[in-house]
């Protein structure tokens, strides 16, 4: 993908976030908010805290949720923009990218936010910034993966472990996996605290392992102990009913 960023103006808009936040920016430059811009760790209306620095999360929730029930043109640029920051800070989260190669990586997860955003379905019950994160790091990945600039990284395995375990692909439907992430959510509720805490920031709020310890303050090494027994708890509870291996096919 060469040129622009793709911006939010699918429907006829004003450009969106992507067009003012890499104005100048050519293919294969480098971008400047993947450098300068804070991360923030999670997005569900609270402060959040990343080094020494505190964010705003992206507002209250339910202002958000009557621009998902009043879906026009400009509210959805307006969710496209307040959801920018967690392509950057998924970026962020992944295996080193060639320089040269950051540009279409951040294009990739662009789109994706974007198609999410049309896609989503607020009936559903589970929150767009889950669906968001899934989306855009599983397209980010499958770029890096198809460019065979994917190294092999705990992160990016155990990614693709969970979406494996709930049934979620970019290859089925948009209702479909909005249903396997409704049913995951069911399925946490079988895992201890500890472990649902962890999966929960991890994949409903789009923290790495990393902030996650921070945040929870224990070590690395615990938090990648306890979130592998959540993966295996969560196997052997979908292997043990033949109704959610069924659920969960992808």
């Amino acid at each position: 993908m060469a040129g622009k960023l793709p911006v939010a103006s699918k429907r006829g808009e004003e450009p969106g976030w992507s067009a003012r936040r890499t104005q100048g920016i050519s293919g294969g430059a480098q971008v400047p908010a993947l450098q300068n811009s804070p991360r923030p760790t999670c997005y569900n209306g609270a402060p959040v805290h990343s080094g020494d620095e505190t964010t705003r999360a992206p507002g209250p929730l339910q202002e958000e949720a009557a621009l998902w029930r009043d879906f026009t043109v400009e509210n959805r640029a307006r969710l496209i923009e307040r959801y920018q920051p967690l392509v950057y800070h998924i970026y962020g989260q992944l295996p080193h990218v060639p320089r040269d190669e950051q540009f279409d990586v951040v294009s990739e997860g662009t789109v994706a936010l974007i198609e999410a955003a049309d896609e989503f379905d607020v009936e559903r019950g589970v929150k767009f910034i889950t669906y968001a994160y899934m989306r855009i790091k599983g397209r980010m990945l499958d770029y890096l993966r198809r460019r065979a600039l994917l190294p092999v990284s705990t992160d990016a395995l155990e990614f693709a472990e969970f979406t494996r375990i709930i049934g979620f692909s970019e290859k089925v439907p948009a209702e479909k996996q909005l249903e396997s992430l409704r049913l995951a959510e069911e399925l946490m509720l079988l895992l201890t605290p500890a472990e649902e805490r962890i999966l929960r920031l991890m994949y409903q709020e789009g923290m790495s392992q990393d902030e996650v310890s921070t945040a929870l303050g224990c070590t690395r090494a615990n938090i990648s102990i306890l979130h592998k027994r959540a993966l295996a708890r969560l196997r052997g509870a979908i292997a043990a009913k033949p109704q959610w291996r069924l659920a969960f096919e992808p």
